[in-house]
């Protein structure tokens, strides 16, 4: 009986596919779960439509500048809010996953969800092959992604739609499959393609090359200094100043600079040549992450680095756990912060401590260390900004997989492969039921039907006004800051993109316009959505006088006769 046990275990451990399968078969409930089509009721909103917009608007017609709305300068004039401090790959994969939808609001921002839902699918399957190759273990691979996978940043961040979201998750855990490689099989060119590609989509991986590189040319410090005298070459520095880990770096740097001075220029080209090039809203933003420059938004008592690393502690914690284990009993809620913190300590350092007791130093040490380390790395390189994007968390993602690799690792050295293969069952109904579980995170009735309301007022109010048309938007106290039908201003400018936005904190625009929307139904008015339920479309007339809202100075009376 245990002889044919034994056997049948056997079989299914050679069955090298079936770890992939079952990846395959979690990944695909997220497609099930993720990605609503007409809602912004998640807290990314503000990012997801603040990205779209922007892939909506890209266009050779604008000379590809990336802006998110366009509104009236002081004379009259349009002009530009560009929002072009991210490489653009991201926004051109977004723009060519929209464009076969028109302008159906609906079917954009599905598409786009699915997109990034994509590229979290894609971003566990690279990690997967990664680990498969450093554990040299399929099944363990498999358990250590979709447990890492599985946490709260994981899945409800996963439909958002941004270029330093998903994609740039991607992006990261492509590259990382391109160390091990290159590491285990010696393919230099093949990760200088992966990093390469990956700095056109996203920032992100100069973390993940940093410990990379560092502890990678460390590695061959240390063996050059080892090395007996007559087996040294007869420059040894200038050797190690030729090697890859050096050329990675310079190429990474040079593709880096290259992008940004692209974005600088084609920002000050879309606004004239008027603005400074210090002045430009993607310098300031540069500057911003990198710490040179502080904006007004943030507190300074979370830029202190005992709360800062005390808060990105909370994050790697809730990083590390799946959702499922984190939400049973209540446990997310009722664990506070400094819990949260702990767990976080103890998975990286628990990740970290299991490389040094071994204190040999060797390449698939330096490989994990990476994979722990670079969430700490950009929280350090950009800490002014990921103090206010909660959603930076996702980046801790290397900890859990490390920590979960190692261990299972030292599990599988003591109690062989019977118990992995199960755990692999778990992580699998895990994964499955985390997923679940969050597709209920944040889905109010309410606020759905209001935002269906706006979705459809929009629809209507898009097929009835052409682009590069100026609608003027009047700002009520009720209508302030545009929350009562998406959550965020930046979902009124998503629903408008490629039309004019004049706002009326300059009401003498209004007597440009060519449309205007309102909350306030009119019925002696021009009125072009008659069905709307939130938001009205009018045509600019002299009917529109007695709107009470609007002011007095859009009496049009001007040279056209209105």
């Amino acid at each position: 009986m245990r002889a044919s046990m034994t056997n049948k275990f056997t079989s299914i451990r050679k069955w090298t596919h079936l770890p992939l399968a079952l990846l395959l078969l979690a990944l695909s409930t997220v497609f099930l779960f993720g990605g609503d089509r007409d809602r912004f009721y998640r807290t990314g909103i503000n990012n997801t439509a603040n990205y779209i917009t922007v892939a909506m608007n890209l266009s050779p017609e604008h000379n590809f500048v990336g802006y998110y709305y366009r509104t009236l300068n002081e004379d009259g004039e349009p002009t530009y809010f560009p929002f072009n401090r991210f490489p653009p790959g991201a926004y051109a994969l977004i723009k060519l996953a929209i464009m076969p939808f028109g302008d159906d609001l609906g079917a954009i921002l599905y598409a786009a969800r699915l997109l990034m839902l994509t590229f979290f699918a894609a971003a566990a399957l690279f990690a997967y092959f990664a680990i498969s190759r450093l554990a040299a273990n399929r099944w363990i691979a498999l358990i250590a992604t979709l447990l890492a996978f599985a946490s709260y940043f994981g899945l409800y961040y996963n439909d958002m739609v941004a270029s330093d979201g998903m994609p740039d998750l991607f992006v990261v855990m492509l590259t990382f499959h391109g160390m091990v490689i290159f590491e285990q099989e010696g393919r230099f060119r093949q990760l200088l393609v992966k990093a390469c590609l990956a700095l056109l989509i996203g920032w992100h991986v100069y973390a993940l090359l940093l410990p990379f590189i560092v502890l990678g040319f460390g590695c061959e410090l240390i063996r050059l200094i080892g090395a007996s005298p007559s087996a040294r070459s007869a420059h040894p520095y200038l050797a190690l100043l030729r090697s890859r880990y050096v050329m990675l770096g310079c190429v990474s740097l040079l593709v880096g600079v290259a992008v940004l001075i692209f974005n600088f220029t084609n920002e000050y080209i879309a606004l004239n040549g008027e603005t400074p090039l210090t002045e430009l809203r993607s310098f300031q933003s540069a500057l911003r992450r990198t710490g040179l420059g502080l904006s007004h938004t943030y507190d300074s008592g979370i830029l202190e680095w005992q709360a800062f690393l005390k808060e990105q502690l909370y994050r790697a914690g809730l990083a590390s756990a799946p959702y499922a284990l984190a939400e049973y009993g209540g446990l997310l809620i009722r664990l506070d912060r400094t819990a949260w913190a702990l767990l976080g300590a103890v998975m990286g350092g628990g990740a970290i401590g299991a490389l040094l007791i071994d204190l040999r130093f060797t390449r698939r040490k330096a490989l994990f260390a990476t994979l722990a380390l670079f969430g700490l790395c950009w929280a350090l390189l950009a800490r002014q900004q990921i103090t206010v994007h909660h959603y930076e968390g996702m980046y801790y993602i290397g900890i859990p997989l490390a920590f979960f690799a190692l261990v299972l690792l030292f599990m599988r050295k003591r109690l062989g492969n019977g118990p992995i293969v199960g755990m692999a069952v778990a992580a699998v109904a895990i994964f499955g039921l985390s997923g679940y579980q969050m597709s209920f995170v944040g889905n109010d009735v309410e606020a759905s039907e209001i935002q269906d309301a706006a979705f459809s007022d929009f629809q209507a109010i898009r097929d009835n006004m052409p682009q590069d048309k100026i609608v003027y938007v009047p700002i009520r106290p009720t209508w302030k800051a545009d929350t009562v039908f998406a959550g965020t201003p930046r979902a009124s400018i998503y629903y408008l993109s490629g039309r004019i936005i004049a706002h009326s904190n300059n009401p003498e625009h209004c007597r440009l316009a060519d449309f205007i929307i309102t909350a306030q139904r009119e019925e002696g008015a021009a009125l072009l959505t008659p069905n709307n339920r939130l938001r009205f479309l009018y045509e600019r007339s002299p009917e529109l006088t007695h709107i009470t809202h609007i002011p007095e100075i859009c009496q049009w009376k001007d040279e056209r006769g209105h």
